[in-house]
């Protein structure tokens, strides 16, 4: 009898001990956690402290400091013509990945790196496909690469939502750091979810407005806006009076943006928004987006800064603790 309660007893510990070791190997100390930089800006004479968000990046072991914006509006991931036409004369491994028959469309069709690697921090995506943005109307001046400071950091390209696609990526706006992982740790999984809906690797998150469930584009390349809408929508939930307006470049292009102070209430699940500013602007090509994408609006990492956010594209919801 007693070595039979011994054995039980032995059992049981083998199994909790498994169980712990389980959790600890997925809990957060164990993610590789990338670090993100917050880009200031100056727009309309206005200094914006929090105007993107910038990932320092590893590009095909090349010994120089890229860094990439996090853009989760962008479907795919690019990098920028101009200032990387000096690396690519410099350096064959480099040119020879890029595939001049293969086309994507990122404003417009532009050719393809095939089988590329890029670094963010410690997390490699090796051998992957991104587009070369050729700049279109964005006037960003050659690099001289004998000239370069070793310290220099270097945009070089965006970084999109194609990425991310079937894992799970945990944003910590709190501490300026974000994670990939495939299975979500016990700690994040007290966050309030709710299902999302998504159409070429982009996000929609449903919010409450104003009583009526509305579906947002959540793009990271929107670091200004809580809500970002079409004027005639910014006007039912907002005061009658501008109270913010600047203008702000999309691509190259320069955009004039007009905010009113929101006077309907804003709710993620059972979350109440913050009160906020909700912004329309004077591009005529926003209707037909938010027509095509379907959405009511845009949101933005505004609404999120004191939060940690996970998006679970694996299964489809989005988290908010």
């Amino acid at each position: 009898m007693k070595k039979a309660t011994l054995f039980f007893l032995t059992v049981t510990a083998i199994t909790i001990l498994i169980a712990l070791a389980s959790c600890s190997h997925n809990s957060s100390q164990n993610l590789k956690w990338v670090s993100f930089i917050w880009s200031s800006d100056s727009l309309s004479g206005r200094y914006f402290e929090k105007a993107s968000m910038k990932i320092p990046v590893t590009i095909e072991e090349l010994p120089y400091k890229f860094i990439m914006q996090f853009d989760l509006g962008a479907h795919a991931t690019c990098l920028y013509e101009a200032p990387l036409k000096p690396f690519l004369d410099k350096y064959t491994s480099l040119s020879n990945k890029l595939d001049t028959t293969k086309i994507i469309y990122i404003n417009g069709e532009q050719p393809m790196f095939t089988g590329i690697n890029i670094r963010l921090g410690k997390v490699a995506f090796d051998s992957i496909d991104v587009g070369l943005y050729r700049n279109i109307g964005w006037k960003i001046n050659i690099i001289n690469i004998d000239s370069i400071d070793s310290e220099k950091e270097i945009h070089i390209g965006t970084i999109g939502a194609d990425l991310f696609q079937n894992r799970v990526l945990i944003i910590d706006y709190k501490l300026n750091r974000l994670a990939v992982t495939d299975t979500l740790p016990p700690e994040y999984q007290i966050a309030s979810f709710e299902n999302f809906k998504i159409d070429d690797g982009r996000i929609k998150i449903p919010l409450k407005i104003n009583g009526e469930v509305e579906y947002l584009m959540f793009d990271t390349g929107s670091s200004l806006f809580s809500l970002l809408t079409l004027e005639r929508s910014a006007l039912k939930i907002g005061g009658a009076e501008i109270v913010d307006s600047f203008t702000a470049y999309s691509w190259g292009t320069p955009i004039n943006f007009y905010g009113l102070k929101t006077v309907a209430p804003v709710m993620f699940g059972e979350k109440v928004m913050d009160n906020s500013i909700v912004y329309y602007d004077d591009d005529k090509n926003s209707e037909n987006f938010n027509e095509r994408e379907n959405i009511w609006g845009i949101t933005g990492n505004a609404y999120f800064l004191n939060n940690v956010v996970i998006i679970d594209y694996k299964n489809n919801r989005f988290g908010v603790m």
